[in-house]
């Protein structure tokens, strides 16, 4: 049975592709986090914080990262003047929610930004809007009701803005609150998997995930170190990947996390090995983080330098992987042919 989408969301999404229909998206939409790494930089530098710098920062990782990638996230509170500098042929996607949420609070609500809507932000150049959500699928019932009530009405809006909608979710648990240690590292595939299962159902009318790794390979053997126990054998995490994968009904990305870049590297390619079938990248701070205390303490031209050499030769390896094991966004769907198009019927 053809998949319908509308004619907008299937442009958008196009735009924020490559030719080979597979993603590649910087993400530079990090606000009060980017903000505390730039003022722990100056402090270390022995300068006061200077907000100047995080919209310079920003400005400059999209002017010369931009051209390597296909699409970028951003904020419209410190990368504004960045959707200025990126290039024209990469897509762009607006964080439509808050800045990052307190993350001592687990079960946290998320907040859209009061002075947007996807009605207006389907009058600029965006070609999506991303909102964030911590969540648990085996928490507390009544708390995952309300958040995905709030999905549903997101989804809803978007379909009438006609705007590609990239859900990212943060899993937690309850108990387990230690995102690095081996006891969560035990239960995070089963997190994820889960809530792959329920957001990619039709009623929440989310076209992208952005997710994290089903399984930290910090704790994989092979990939750990050696003071590190395993927690996880090579083959039981490519099955884990595998079955992540073949859960969801809807195209998802790769999101870095807090590990190095070439963790993020070894990650994406272990999980084409496996046979997951991805559509792509989101890269963030595991791209970008060393450079912030280059760019404080040398200044602009040590930035630029970082970033027309290190910066770029890390987004390009990127690439090479996807091309080797990304699958075009909408393959998930039976390829192109079996996607039905039709125009969306409200007129903003």
């Amino acid at each position: 049975m053809p998949t319908k989408l509308s004619r907008g969301k299937f442009e958008n999404l196009q735009k924020l592709a490559d030719d080979e229909g597979t993603l590649t998206i910087l993400s530079l939409d990090q606000r009060k986090s980017f903000q505390k790494l730039m003022a722990q930089s100056q402090e270390q530098s022995g300068h006061q914080f200077n907000e100047k710098q995080c919209y310079e920062f920003k400005q400059l990782l999209s002017e010369y990262l931009s051209p390597y990638a296909s699409g970028i996230l951003l904020d419209q509170e410190l990368g504004s003047e960045a959707m200025k500098t990126k290039t024209t042929q990469a897509g762009l996607i607006t964080a439509y929610d808050c800045s990052e949420p307190d993350n001592s609070k687990n079960n946290h609500f998320p907040r859209l930004l009061s002075s947007l809507s996807l009605n207006r932000l389907a009058h600029t150049k965006t070609n999506g809007v991303k909102v964030r959500v911590a969540y648990n699928p085996h928490g507390d019932a009544q708390i995952n009701d309300q958040k995905q009530a709030f999905l549903e009405r997101i989804g809803a809006e978007a379909l009438a803005a006609d705007l590609p909608l990239f859900i990212e979710p943060i899993v937690y648990d309850d108990a387990v609150t230690d995102k690095t240690s081996a006891a969560f590292a035990k239960i995070q595939p089963a997190l994820i998997i889960d809530t792959i299962e329920e957001l990619t159902k039709s009623r929440y009318h989310i076209d992208m995930l952005q997710i994290e790794m089903p399984v930290n390979l910090q704790f994989v053997e092979g990939f750990a170190e050696t003071d590190v126990t395993p927690v996880y054998s090579k083959r039981e995490a490519a099955k884990l990947f595998k079955e992540a994968s073949d859960t969801t009904t809807r195209p998802f990305l790769y999101k870095s996390g807090p590990e190095s870049i070439e963790t993020f590297k070894s990650a994406v390619k272990f999980a084409g090995q496996s046979g997951a079938k991805f559509a792509g990248i989101l890269v963030g701070q595991s791209l970008w983080e060393e450079a912030i205390q280059l760019y404080v303490a040398q200044g602009e031209p040590a930035l630029k330098d970082w970033l027309a050499t290190t910066g770029k030769t890390n987004l390009t390896t990127l690439n090479d992987i996807l091309e080797n094991y990304a699958t075009p966004w909408y393959d998930r769907f039976g390829g192109q042919k079996s996607l039905e198009l039709f125009d969306n019927p409200f007129e903003l």
